[in-house]
């Protein structure tokens, strides 16, 4: 698989700097903030036209809503000749802070995406921290509380990823990063002032919510105390533990979906292969084989298109895991109409996100 992704990337690169203008910057570290806030509205002129450029190559622009960065150690010029070989037309890029800004500095907030849009205007739309531990998971009220400031003060148009309910990744649990099991209610006064703030501001949020019976009941609660609360589910049919969610069915989506207009879901998930070792079972579930998605799934997708989005899920410790994650979310649109494979890959993200069809 990563040979066939690096030739089709070697192919395509001498394309890259045709569709937008490479970042005169490698690293995040030479580049000042710009003045917020963010003017979106012209931003969006310079999106739109990256969009139309990359459907006229013939290939289906991707939007990513669902990725995380370490401005540490990001190669601003690599990802940019990555993204543009691969169609990637934006990412919504959510910084991390580390262990040493939270535990030196008491850091809850990173103000990294205004170095990036300077850096790189195309190709990024500023998206707040990654609610993850430290900060969000040891101070979930504050985190919030700087987050809600922070997006209305500066103008950012997505509110990034919050972990509610975690558990270690599979890179997590090889490094054995335990903490990283994470459960945080999400009717605690935290998930109260994030989704109080969402509904009020039209913003959309992200939650990585495990699929498991006994949290399902709160979150509807939630949904339905905060209908104009726009949810993003973070990675469907993503289950690690199957005897923990026997009600998590396409039937079950489907309902919660038409009770609550308000509630979207991101395609993050590792490809038909991916076993979590920690139960030994295949957590991405949506597949029946390598590929090929279950007929149920797609099925549901396809009637409700404009409720899925492309998400890679990349984080601040797999940046160079871009062109793996661009494979997948392709094999997942070729199980699909070619209608809603523009819908999801990047009309989805448009409407939520801008509140316009493009």
């Amino acid at each position: 698989m990563k040979t066939l992704v690096l030739i089709l990337w070697v192919v395509s690169a001498l394309m890259a700097q045709e569709i937008s203008p490479l970042p005169s910057a490698k690293s995040l570290s030479s580049v000042e903030k710009i003045d917020t806030p963010f003017e979106i509205e012209k931003l969006k002129l310079v999106w739109a036209k990256r969009i139309e450029l990359m459907r006229s190559n013939g290939i289906i622009p991707l939007i990513d809503i669902e990725s995380s960065f370490n401005p540490g150690k990001f190669d601003l010029v690599e990802y940019a000749k990555m993204m543009d070989a691969s169609s990637v037309a934006l990412i919504a890029f959510s910084p991390q802070i580390g262990d040493d800004a939270y535990e030196k500095e008491a850091k809850v907030w990173h103000d990294a995406p205004r170095s990036l849009l300077n850096a790189d205007p195309y190709r990024y739309v500023p998206t707040t921290t990654a609610g993850i531990y430290p900060s969000w998971t040891k101070e979930p009220v504050r985190f919030v509380k700087e987050t809600i400031a922070k997006a209305t003060k500066d103008n950012y148009p997505l509110l990034g990823e919050f972990e509610f309910r975690h558990y270690p990744s599979p890179r997590h649990v090889k490094r054995n990063e335990l903490y990283r099991d994470v459960n945080i209610p999400i009717d605690s006064e935290a998930g109260h002032l994030l989704f109080a703030y969402a509904q009020r501001s039209g913003k959309s949020f992200q939650i990585h919510y495990e699929a498991e019976d006994a949290l399902f009941e709160p979150l509807e609660k939630m949904l339905q105390i905060y209908p104009n609360a726009k949810v993003i589910w973070c990675h469907l049919a993503q289950i690690r533990y199957s005897n923990r969610a026997q009600h998590y069915t396409p039937e079950f989506i489907r309902g919660l979906m038409e009770r609550h207009p308000n509630l979207y879901f991101d395609l993050a998930f590792g490809d038909a292969n991916s076993i979590y070792k920690p139960s030994g079972e295949y957590h991405a579930t949506i597949w029946s084989k390598r590929n090929v998605l279950k007929p149920e799934w797609a099925k549901l997708i396809e009637e409700y298109p404009y409720r899925f989005l492309t998400a890679f899920d990349i984080g601040g410790d797999r940046h160079d895991e871009l062109l793996e994650k661009v494979e997948v979310s392709r094999d997942v649109l070729k199980n699909l109409s070619p209608k809603t494979q523009e819908i999801i890959a990047y009309k989805a993200f448009w409407k939520l996100v801008f509140g316009e069809d493009i």
